[in-house]
């Protein structure tokens, strides 16, 4: 039994509706069962790439599939297979709390009107270890309710994902898939444009070296329900001068299409990562565009 938080902050509010510049991201007690490890509190997604490697976020993040954790119940465990192992992962959202990674506007996350119940997602995965090599397979989907309280229809949005992961050495490649599917009550309702019907795909390259890290990771997401779509470049470097503490150079080139309308947008983001001996974590960080 035991438990765990991470605390993150930056300059300003998080949302122009948050309290203040320093929030929870994720905390939980857990305890070890016989199905996996049993986690409750505010516990992290389990939908699609966990995206921890990129500091300003990917796509996914962006509309909401992960670096989104909610209040609820997690378990989590594994089985050996000799040198293999198979993994997996279930959770239950009770409801959203408006702090993710998700983009101002993207989804039910910033929308003050509607609110997310009774999520349920899971994910298996298997691991094939190799010795220099491994090959990590993996399923992932989840479903839940979107409840407007303005008058606007319940509905309910449903994701499925596929993952795999190869790694040789201190090299890794990533690719991931994700289909958004909405039931909506009421075709031609105005929704947030990730609240619609969507196809995302997502590419990491990772070299990880003793005090150094070099990553580049591509993420793309059509809005097959408004006609949009957009893509991130993030090519970055981590330096770990000491024990828990990182430094994060990360440049985004960024597409964005509405209709016949296209806008390219660059930035450059430094990050700064401090993880504290008893298991506490709080990270900071700035950027500017160009």
């Amino acid at each position: 039994c035991g438990a765990s938080i991470e605390l993150r902050g930056r300059e300003g509010k998080f949302r122009e509706y948050s309290p203040g510049s320093f929030w929870l991201e994720e905390g939980y007690a857990f305890a070890e069962t016989p199905v996996g490890e049993l986690r409750a509190g505010k516990v992290a997604s389990v939908v699609g790439p966990s995206d921890d490697i990129s500091f300003g976020g990917d796509l996914f993040s962006r509309n909401g599939v992960n670096r989104n954790p909610d209040w609820g119940v997690l378990v989590k465990g594994s089985r050996r297979f000799g040198w293999d192992s198979l993994d997996w992962a279930a959770r239950w959202a009770g409801r959203n709390d408006r702090i993710a990674w998700e983009e101002e506007g993207k989804g039910v996350e910033s929308d003050l009107d509607a609110w997310l119940h009774d999520g349920f997602s899971g994910r298996v995965s298997y691991l094939v270890n190799g010795g220099l090599w491994t090959l990590r397979p993996a399923l992932s989907g989840g479903t839940a309710r979107i409840v407007p309280e303005d008058g606007r229809p319940e509905y309910r949005r449903s994701d499925g994902a596929l993952g795999l992961t190869a790694a040789l050495g201190p090299i890794s490649l990533e690719l991931s898939g994700l289909a958004r599917s909405v039931a909506d009550p009421r075709p031609g309702e105005s929704r947030p444009l990730a609240e619609r019907d969507g196809r995302a795909f997502l590419a990491a390259l990772r070299a990880e070296f003793p005090t150094v890290v070099y990553r580049y990771t591509y993420s793309e997401w059509r809005y097959t329900g408004a006609d949009s779509e957009e893509r991130i470049h993030q090519p970055a470097v981590s330096w770990v001068g000491r024990k828990g503490i990182e430094a994060i150079v990360e440049f985004e080139a960024r597409r964005i299409r509405t209709g016949e309308t296209v806008r390219s947008i660059g930035a450059f983001r430094l990050g700064l990562v401090l993880r504290l001996p008893f298991g506490t974590a709080a990270a900071a960080g700035g950027g500017g565009k160009g």
